[in-house]
This record gives structure tokens, C-alpha cells and sequence, in this order.
């Protein structure tokens, strides 16, 4: 794993600490998630929905790590909701902040998101309605090369390589 370093100023360096532990979370509450990183059709949204004003604040504030999807929302998702074609995905009442979840941003387009800020994927299982099998049936989604179910739906759903999710 690589290191950063904290730095007082040019010349002194206070010490090496590992690169993970600038962390962060992005949660599917208040403007977070939709009208925060991801709103197609805002301004300065990219081709996929993306912030670039977002974009560039997150990249300046520099985390490291992010997980996903984070706080109390995952503790109710459902990871296959949010893959596959959009149009296709459920729309679901979130238990955790009781509002309506398009599941318009999903597993695949955080993903995305992450490689365009540069930070690590730490992806985050649904313990308190599912449980290990739940887990287990994400990573081989997300992990596994093909040949499988699970690998063989996310090339259909767009992504030929693993993500190689780490955490």
C-alpha cells in the first residue's frame, strides 16, 4: 500500500501514514448522491451525470478511500438494485432517511464515479436486512473475471473487466 505524507511545510515532515486513511463515505441522503455527485442534466454535468464542479472539489479535498454506498442506507440496500439498465431498475422506499431510491445511481456508476476522482472503492455490505450470502454474491458480481452467473451479469450490465474491489 502506498503512503502519503503529512507535511508541515517543505522542509519538515511530520510522518508517513497509510494512503487509506483519508477516507470518506458517499450515503443516498439529502443532496449527497443525486444533485450532488451525479445530476444528468445540471450544467456542469458531464456525458454520464457527473459533477465537474464536484468532481473538482472532492479531488482538491483528497480522500483517499470512499465507501459505498455509506451511513445508514446501506443497512436496507439491496446492491442488485442498482445494476443493470437504469430504466430497469426497482424504485424502492429507502427505510433508513424514508424517501423514495430510484437506484439511478448504482454499484457501476459509483465505480465509475471513483476512478474519475481517483480514489479506492470500499464497498460496503447490507447487514442488517441481508447478510453473508448477500456479500459473498457482490464480490463475485464485482471481483470475478466471467464464467459465473454473477460475473457473466455484470459484463452484460457494461463492465468487461472486474472492478477489483479491494475493500
Amino acid at each position: 500500500m502506498s503512503r502519503a505524507r503529512i507535511v508541515v511545510d517543505r522542509d519538515f515532515t511530520v510522518s508517513e501514514v497509510p494512503r487509506r486513511i483519508f477516507g470518506s463515505f458517499v450515503e443516498h441522503m439529502g443532496r449527497c448522491v443525486y444533485t450532488g455527485i451525479y445530476e444528468p442534466g445540471h450544467p456542469e454535468a458531464d456525458e454520464r451525470g457527473y459533477r465537474r464542479d464536484v468532481l473538482a472539489l472532492v479531488k482538491e479535498m483528497g480522500p483517499t478511500v470512499v465507501r459505498y454506498p455509506g451511513g445508514n442506507f446501506v443497512s436496507g440496500y439491496n446492491w442488485e438494485d442498482g445494476v443493470g439498465p437504469v430504466e430497469d431498475r426497482p424504485v424502492r422506499l429507502d427505510g433508513a432517511w424514508h424517501t423514495v431510491e430510484t437506484n439511478a445511481f448504482g454499484l457501476h456508476e459509483f465505480v465509475e464515479w471513483a476512478r474519475l476522482a481517483d480514489v479506492e472503492v470500499m464497498e460496503a455490505i447490507n447487514l442488517g436486512t441481508r447478510g453473508v450470502d448477500a456479500a459473498r454474491e457482490l464480490v463475485e458480481y464485482a471481483n470475478h473475471p466471467g464464467g459465473t452467473r454473477l460475473s457473466d451479469m455484470r459484463i452484460a450490465n457494461g463492465a468487461k473487466e472486474p472492478f477489483d474491489i479491494k475493500l
